[in-house]
């Protein structure tokens, strides 16, 4: 089991590499979240380096990842978003059953 977000300690500047741990913490995310966020391509994987017992993200690779996000480029959509979405959707177009 993971520490609370609230407890973990960053540093005064974010490491070079990073855990998903802290990397969770400077997103303001849980570990968890951090998890599927790489399972579904919306962070990058971790670096090749770090494989195994204790995975690590060049946290500017995070970074560029997130910035790329941000003008729609090579990014896969979220699951979750496109969900959201299409409830949003049908709730405005009169379909909604909820």
């Amino acid at each position: 089991m993971t520490g609370r977000k609230s407890d973990l300690t960053l540093p005064a500047r974010t490491p070079t590499y990073v855990s998903r741990e802290v990397g969770a913490a400077e997103l303001c995310v849980s570990p968890d979240t951090w998890d599927r966020m790489v399972a579904s391509g919306e962070l990058p994987p971790p670096d090749n380096r770090f494989l195994g017992a204790m995975p690590r993200w060049k946290w500017a690779k995070v970074e560029a990842w997130l910035s790329s996000a941000e003008k729609g480029v090579n990014i896969p959509p979220s699951p979750y978003v496109e969900a959201a979405e299409a409830a949003g959707r049908a709730k405005t177009e009169g379909k909604w059953r909820g």
